[in-house]
């Protein structure tokens, strides 16, 4: 069985926490989707929840499978590094879009009036950031050693990455500017403001951030034979 099809079956099995996943977006996000908060406050909220969403999702589960064992066990089954990281990164990916889309397509598109353009925009820079945000997680699994360290380092890579690209502040020029242009999670942002304005917002070249991801995504799976023997822990009892 491969690990994309245990990473489906254990999230098919779980069905009351595939449910809360769904709900919770948005039950937390309906508040500040129908307030009357500036748009780039929105902006902000709603960034900072998916990519936390994405980054958690993906960083404590691994840390968990490490430290009971169980990573330990795929890898000595034979499953290379490449392919426990690429499968468990496009289910992750596809798993987190799909509890997301209720609260982004439906609560902030819907409510906002977006077009179907403007939706479906939204839609590729959330996978993006999502796609982004499961290459972080695993990452910063393996340089931890417990779920409590996990947390504390997954929000402090994730707030710093928002902030270069340009979340809480936008840059206007010099090296901030340079360095939001290549962030992944630009996209995300530029789409969510672009909803918001009615299709009046300003949106940049995505290509740039688009090229990073996917070579972040790349360099991840290509060493992920070195940095996923940090996983080998032994198991927790």
């Amino acid at each position: 069985m491969t690990v994309w099809s245990l990473a489906w079956r254990c999230a098919l099995a779980r069905r009351r926490l595939f449910v809360w996943n769904v709900l919770v977006p948005l039950l937390l996000l309906s508040p500040v989707a129908l307030s009357e908060a500036a748009a780039p406050h929105r902006t902000a909220v709603f960034g900072v929840f998916f990519v936390f969403f994405a980054t958690f999702g993906s960083a404590i589960p691994t840390v968990r499978d490490a430290s009971d064992g169980w990573l330990d066990t795929v890898f000595v089954s034979g499953v290379p590094g490449h392919r426990w990281f690429l499968e468990s990164w496009a289910a992750g990916t596809i798993l987190d879009l799909i509890q997301l889309v209720p609260a982004s397509w439906v609560l902030i598109g819907v409510s906002t009036g977006a077009s179907a353009g403007e939706i479906l925009r939204l839609g590729v820079a959330l996978l993006v950031a999502i796609g982004t945000a499961n290459v972080v997680g695993p990452l910063v699994a393996a340089v931890v050693r417990s779920l409590a360290e996990a947390a504390l380092v997954a929000a402090a890579v994730s707030l710093g990455l928002l902030h270069l690209s340009g979340f809480f502040r936008v840059p206007t020029g010099g090296w901030q500017a340079a360095v939001a242009a290549w962030s992944p999670y630009r996209p995300l942002r530029e789409a969510l403001a672009d909803v918001q304005a009615g299709g009046a917002g300003v949106a940049g070249d995505w290509l740039p951030a688009l090229a990073l991801a996917a070579g972040l995504l790349a360099g991840a799976a290509r060493s992920a034979a070195r940095w996923a023997r940090r996983f080998e822990w032994p198991p927790a009892g």
